[in-house]
């Protein structure tokens, strides 16, 4: 097994995957909750937007990209890792998943082991 400083974005969300299977489903349906609010909500998103490595197109583009990667693969990524983590975990989009999975483990997951989990990879 690697240490954690090697592991990259892929390997964290397939490591996250195996080690809490509860937590995935919640998650997935976070994340799709948080890309249909980001594309039905865009101008008031894009008049507060303060985010300044991308732009507010950039990130609804990194949004869109995950929804269709959800539409395709959902199925598969609920019962696989390895499907889980190549989908949502690379390019600049897994930017964009993983300020979800922080965001998810600190505001709505209850389980106290996941969110320690998030933070020691994430943090």
């Amino acid at each position: 097994m690697k240490s954690i400083k090697q592991l990259d974005n892929t390997a964290k969300a397939k490591l996250l995957h195996e080690l809490f299977p509860e937590e995935v489903k919640p998650f997935i349906e976070h994340l799709k909750q948080v890309c249909s609010d980001f594309e039905e909500h865009q101008q008031q998103y894009r008049e507060s937007w303060d985010f300044g490595f991308f732009s507010f197109d950039e990130w609804l583009s990194l949004s869109r990209q995950t929804m269709k990667r959800i539409e395709t693969f959902e199925f598969n990524m609920l019962r696989s890792s390895k499907v889980f983590s190549d989908q949502l975990c690379f390019n600049l989009q897994a930017l964009f998943v993983n300020d979800r999975i922080i965001k998810y483990a600190d505001k709505i997951s209850v389980n106290e082991k996941f969110k320690l989990m998030v933070q020691v990879l994430y943090h």
